[in-house]
């Protein structure tokens, strides 16, 4: 966890031994951070004889005439620091032992079990749950809950309340970014309003708004709100750079590319994504440089530079098998059959198109059931294949009507639905219905309430 900058005025209370419990084991995790600003802060106290420490000049603090004891000072935050490495220590075994058992049992032994209520357990599950929640965003939804009742059993005179709000603001990101993949729009802008609540109560720690402004950009691009989204993304980039957090800011850089992409603009897509790769620490993250070279691999094909696109195509397929999920190794296979209809072999793109709607399905992502199912649509039309069309028509608009759509979807299918049954389907009205869907993907349904 990164946090803002101590103030010199912290140090003050600390040395005249007025910080509390919770301010002592802040600034003790800030420090195991060896934050080279703040160690340039330290440096302006100095101990001039015995355990006596006056103030530099230039310090915005001025010392008490009476002299501080450093070695009292050093005492208390070794020990919050021994405290934090310990739990540091123990979070893995801790974690391990906890996943161990099922939902209701982790409860309660997170109310009950001061061993499981540690800020960096917190943390190392955070971690955790994003990356399962990315491949079953249910999944992730579920243990977020169990999370913060992880983060409410931590009591803040043991670690600060702001560092608390953090997390939670972190959690309900991630929340509501897993809400977004599930769908259910409106319940994600609500946990994004939650989010916001906790992170600006929280530390002031610039990479807490930054990685809410990118999740947040995320739905925006998803709901059509473009200008939203592209201001959310520089915003989260610039603090990156800022805070000389290069590969944040080359992650970030990964969805601009994609805004830039939906924007029409696949050649600067290109241009973005590949300066991004170039920011990126891929031992640190390796499955963000795979999104990255399947995001590459979608742009090529954008463009109609298939052969390109396939080239990557097999070092590409063995890092999805090796690193990624269920959904990545769908994703691909969509992108596999949209290469192979672009080279003109139509059956190996149905099988792909086939199998990817299907997995889709299991899933419960309608809306890519549906996108997917407007390609093979095109593909049978081509093929004069009326009656699998009529199929899909069929299948398509109970998935839609069981879930919180905007109405221009739920119009754009009914219309292809009643194209198809009167037989007056045509390329022209699959593009305009495939734009359509594309544009409102995400929007909320007029009963949802539209955020401000």
């Amino acid at each position: 966890m990164a946090h803002k900058h101590l103030d010199p005025k912290l140090f003050d209370k600390l040395l005249r031994g007025k910080a509390s419990a919770g301010e002592m084991r802040e600034l003790a995790w800030h420090l195991l951070d060896a934050c080279p600003d703040c160690s340039g802060v330290a440096e302006q106290w100095k101990v001039t004889k015995g355990d006596c420490v006056a103030f530099d000049e230039q310090s915005p603090v001025v010392a008490a005439s009476d002299g501080i004891s450093f070695e009292r000072v050093q005492t208390r935050l070794e020990g919050s620091v021994a405290t934090l490495l310990r739990q540091k220590d123990e979070a893995p075994a801790s974690l391990q032992e906890l996943l161990a058992h099922p939902p209701e049992r982790q409860r309660l032994l997170i109310r009950n079990n001061p061993r499981f209520q540690s800020i960096p357990l917190a943390e190392l599950w955070l971690d955790a749950i994003w990356e399962d929640g990315l491949g079953d965003p249910t999944k992730g939804y579920e243990a977020v809950d169990r999370l913060l009742e992880l983060v409410d059993a931590i009591s803040s005179d043991l670690m600060g309340a702001e560092i608390l709000d953090d997390l939670r603001g972190r959690a309900w990101g991630f929340r509501g970014n897993f809400q977004r993949i599930r769908g259910d729009f409106r319940a994600a802008w609500e946990a994004f309003g939650i989010a916001s609540h906790y992170v600006e109560q929280g530390s002031g720690d610039l990479l807490e708004t930054a990685r809410l402004c990118d999740l947040k950009s995320t739905l925006c691009r998803s709901q059509g709100r473009l200008p939203e989204a592209r201001e959310l993304i520089q915003k989260a980039i610039e603090i990156y750079v800022s805070t000389d957090e290069r590969h944040l800011a080359g992650r970030t850089m990964v969805t601009q590319a994609l805004l830039l992409s939906e924007e029409g603009e696949p050649s600067q897509a290109i241009r973005v994504l590949k300066e991004a790769v170039r920011m990126i620490d891929a031992e640190r993250e390796p499955y963000l440089v795979l999104v990255a070279h399947q995001n590459l691999m979608s742009y090529l094909a954008d463009l109609g530079r298939y052969e390109e696109a396939q080239a990557m195509l097999p070092k590409v397929r063995r890092r999805t098998v090796e690193i990624g999920r269920r959904f990545d190794l769908l994703r691909l296979r969509w992108l596999e059959g949209e290469i192979q209809l672009g080279l003109g072999h139509e059956n190996r793109a149905e099988s792909a198109f086939l199998e990817v709607r299907k997995g889709f399905a299991e899933l419960g992502i309608g809306f890519d059931v549906a996108a997917v199912s407007l390609e093979l649509a095109a593909l049978y039309l081509r093929q004069g294949r009326t009656a699998e069309i009529k199929q899909l028509a069929a299948e398509i608009v109970p998935i839609f009507e069981s879930q919180d759509v905007h109405k221009d979807s739920m119009a754009a299918l009914l219309l292809f639905k009643k194209a198809v049954e009167m037989e007056t389907l045509t390329a022209r009205v699959l593009n305009e219905v495939s734009d359509v869907l594309h544009r409102s993907k995400g929007r909320p349904s007029p009963r949802a309430e539209e955020p401000s």
